[in-house]
């Protein structure tokens, strides 16, 4: 079933059904973020499940938030679904259960200042995670560097193309005992400095940085990671955007 085009954005992608053992599993976009899942023969409902909701702004157009199923695949063993949203986050529906996870959400890092030396650069990043769900996301503190610390390898850093190898801690650990509890609309954001742990040598060099770590232990168990962001670093540093004033 597909919508009517709108002037606002194109159609939502169109997914084939898959059917295996008598069970079609197929998604409409009459309800964006839902797997059906149906008898083949007599198109019977036999149960559905919410894999994703998103937060639409009130103040804008509709049609141009609401994000649709990108894929779906079929693990071999029929028992898994995998979902791909046209965010690109990827979903994970366990056929048995009949529930919902996780399997990646999207970071955003910057560089947020950076000073030459005679013994090399001292930089920082910015890490933000912003929670465009409609339900809190569980956020395990280490895994995000909370209060700028590191404790584990959560970046990849290279310079000038060769990657610096991570020369902090790794920390092994239990479960902690609260989650940074992230609630719908809301963003974590923290700095963290890089130079003890990625050390990048004095000069000009083109330094790009990822960020890539599981979020363990937490409800939301699954993969945060950013797309890789490049600087130049040359003669001056790099110094922290101002704040706007407040109106």
């Amino acid at each position: 079933m597909t919508s009517p085009p709108s002037a606002s954005r194109p159609p939502p992608p169109v997914i084939a059904p898959i059917t295996r053992d008598g069970v079609r599993y197929e998604s409409r976009s009459s309800h964006s973020g839902v797997l059906f899942v149906v008898d083949e023969t007599s198109g019977k409902p036999l149960w559905q499940v919410e894999v994703f909701k998103y937060l639409v702004d009130e103040q804008v157009e509709t049609d141009v938030q609401v994000v649709f199923f990108k894929s779906m695949t079929l693990d071999a063993t029929g028992t898994s679904m995998l979902i791909e949203d046209e965010v690109g986050v990827r979903h994970l529906v366990d056929l048995k259960t009949r529930e919902a996870k996780l399997l990646t959400w999207p970071v955003a890092v910057s560089l947020f200042e950076a000073t030459p030396g005679p013994d090399g650069w001292k930089y920082s990043v910015e890490l933000k995670i912003s929670n465009s769900l409609t339900r809190p996301l569980q956020l395990d503190g280490p895994s995000v560097a909370e209060k700028g610390k590191l404790s584990n390898n959560l970046f990849q850093v290279e310079v000038d193309g060769q990657r610096i190898a991570y020369q902090g801690m790794m920390a092994k650990r239990a479960p902690p005992g609260r989650f940074i509890e992230l609630k719908p609309g809301a963003t974590y954001r923290t700095v963290v400095e890089l130079s003890s742990e990625y050390p990048v040598p004095p000069g000009k060099h083109r330094l790009t940085v990822k960020f890539s770590h599981h979020n363990h232990f937490s409800p939301d168990d699954c993969q945060l990671e950013s797309k890789p962001v490049t600087r130049e670093l040359g003669d001056s540093p790099i110094r922290p955007m101002p704040k706007p004033p407040k109106p």
